[in-house]
Parts: structure tokens; C-alpha cells; sequence
């Protein structure tokens, strides 16, 4: 077994939530206003890794998942549920993600996400040991929402929260090799009775799916083109859909109007830079995702985000100085 890797982290903005999960490569956009406010906490011993994650705000979420992996989701909602590739998401639901897999997700206010996410190949092997076989070979699919009982969540969240709890409480104890390979192997036991081949997938209803790949169309073309004028018309064209697809699919999926989540994409983008480029002015970073009248998009930013850019410009500079340290 590898070392123990801990860590705890308290998060002022999307970008800097989405860096606080190790090993995965993935994008966050914050699009419901207001101050942002996450934590996260991620535990990796040997080929587990297991981390819970909460936003105060509604987030959109894309990207790819820790290599060599398969990750089982357990989703629990305050508010509205949320999209997941495609899935309707309730107030708790069982998501899975393999490696060679893209996702994306739609996450309400005060979400609370827990993850297990454990090396492929030990879960075959691990399969083949106590089933012959049965389940050494996972289904080529894609991500997708499984149809599991209260039960089997409450029994994941329990093993999630209590091995936690050790990393918290009890550091020096995940330290022993023996403690390392029982909470292994008692996590992946739990994972393959989640993901057991007779578990029925919920399915995407073709509206759905249609719906996913306008909206995916649709931002796709406003990243590369942010910096210009973008009309509703120029999204139906790219999108190859009606006016009224095109705003449904971002009603159902986003809560927001196209329009609307233009410019929530390009303040997210503004954000960004403002932490990670302190030699640009905040009017250039501005002017470059398409805001050219400055004293409207202040007013903007600070209702989106709860602080006007100086303050971002001034916690990104001083968390620059302090990696510098």
C-alpha cells in the first residue's frame, strides 16, 4: 500500500474548487450568484481515493475523471437536483463514472457530492477473487446514473464518513499497512455490490439526450467565439436547433436563459484570469471575454460573485505571494 495523502480545503471560487480534487481534470463554472463557499476533503490510500465536496452555489461542472478509475457518485440535493449527462438528477441519486469517460453535471445550491473512486484494475481483480469472474469485466459504457437502493447509498456514505473521520481524528492509525488494506478492500467490496451487473441503469429519455447535445453545441461555440458578439441566431445556427430548443435546453439543464449563461461563461472566464494573471489590468482581462463597458460589468461581477473584481485581484495576488513562500 502507498502512503496515506489527506487533505481538507475551504473554497472562496469555482476554479479553485474544481483544483482541490486531486488527480481529476475538470472545469467548473459558477452559475447561480452570490459569494462562493465549498469544501472539500479528499483521502487517497493506495488504489482508493474518496472525497466529499459542497457549494454553497449552483454549479456546472465538465471534465474527465482520475485515470484508470471507476468512481461511484452519491448525490444528495438542498434545493433543486441537477443534470447528470443527460439524467435528471432527485433529491438522491447513484452516479458512476469510468476514465475513458467525459462527464458533465449540473449541480444544485448546497449540493453535497461523496465520491469512491478506485483503481480498475483492482476492482477486476478483486472481482475475479470473490465472484470467479462474474464481474472481472466492467461494461464498455459511458457515465450513467445506477438504480440503487437507499440501503446500498446508506451503507457508502457510512464507509465514506468513517474513514474520514479516521484521517481526521486518527492519522497515525492510517499509517498501518493493515489499516490501509482493510478500509481498501472494504470500500471496494461496497463499489462492486454498487455496480454489480444486475443493477438496472436509469435511462436518458431521448428529449434528454437531445437536449445535452444542444447545450453542449451551444458552449462549445461561445468558448471559442467569447470574445465577439454572439446573437441567438448564431447559437440555433451552431446548434443546428429552433430558438425554442435552444432555450429550453438551457432552461432544463441550467435554470438560465442562453443569453444569460453568456455572460455568467465569460465572468466565470474573467474570474479566472483575475486570480491566475496579475500583470494584466482588470479592464484588459475584461475587454478580452467581452466586456467593454467597464462600470456595467463591475456591477455585474459583484452580483454574480459577491465582490467587486479589485477584491478578486487582490486574493489572487496574495495567494501568489504565499505559493511563492
Amino acid at each position: 500500500m502507498e502512503d496515506v495523502c489527506y487533505t481538507t480545503q475551504e473554497t472562496r471560487d469555482a476554479d479553485e474548487h474544481a483544483a482541490g480534487l486531486s488527480a481529476w481534470d475538470q472545469r467548473y463554472e459558477q452559475i447561480s450568484a452570490g459569494r462562493f463557499d465549498g469544501h472539500v476533503e479528499d483521502l487517497r490510500v493506495g488504489p482508493v481515493q474518496i472525497f466529499v465536496e459542497t457549494a454553497s452555489r449552483a454549479v456546472f461542472q465538465c471534465g474527465m475523471p482520475r485515470a484508470g478509475s471507476h468512481t461511484i457518485g452519491l448525490m444528495q440535493s438542498k434545493e433543486e437536483g441537477g443534470w447528470f449527462c443527460g439524467h435528471r438528477l432527485d433529491a438522491e441519486n447513484m452516479i458512476m463514472i469510468a476514465s475513458d469517460s467525459e462527464f458533465d453535471l449540473t449541480a444544485g445550491a448546497g449540493m453535497c457530492v461523496t465520491g469512491i473512486s478506485i483503481d480498475t484494475a483492482h476492482l477486476a481483480a478483486l472481482a475475479t477473487q470473490l465472484r470467479g469472474g462474474e464481474h472481472a469485466v466492467f461494461p464498455a459504457r459511458g457515465p450513467c446514473v445506477l438504480d440503487a437502493s437507499d440501503a446500498v447509498q446508506a451503507g457508502l456514505r457510512s464507509l465514506v464518513d468513517t474513514a474520514l473521520a479516521l484521517a481526521r481524528q486518527q492519522p497515525a492509525m492510517l499509517q498501518q499497512p493493515a489499516a490501509q488494506r482493510m478500509l481498501a478492500l472494504s470500500l471496494s467490496e461496497a463499489v462492486l455490490e454498487g455496480i454489480a451487473g444486475d443493477r438496472r441503469e436509469a435511462s436518458v429519455r431521448p428529449s434528454a439526450a437531445a437536449r445535452r447535445r444542444i447545450l453542449n453545441a451551444a458552449r462549445d461555440y461561445m468558448r471559442a467565439h467569447a470574445d465577439e458578439p454572439i446573437s441567438v441566431p448564431d447559437l440555433c445556427q451552431a446548434t443546428c436547433a429552433s430558438r425554442r430548443a435552444l432555450q429550453y435546453a438551457f432552461e432544463e439543464i441550467l435554470h438560465l436563459s442562453p443569453v444569460t449563461y453568456l455572460r455568467v461563461m465569460r465572468l466565470n472566464h474573467v474570474r479566472g484570469e483575475l486570480i491566475a494573471r496579475c500583470e494584466d489590468t482588470v479592464g484588459d482581462i475584461a475587454a478580452r471575454w467581452g466586456f467593454w463597458h467597464l462600470s456595467r460589468f463591475a456591477a455585474d461581477y459583484r452580483q454574480h460573485f459577491g465582490e467587486l473584481p479589485s477584491a478578486t485581484r487582490a486574493r489572487g495576488a496574495a495567494r501568489l505571494v504565499s505559493l511563492a513562500h
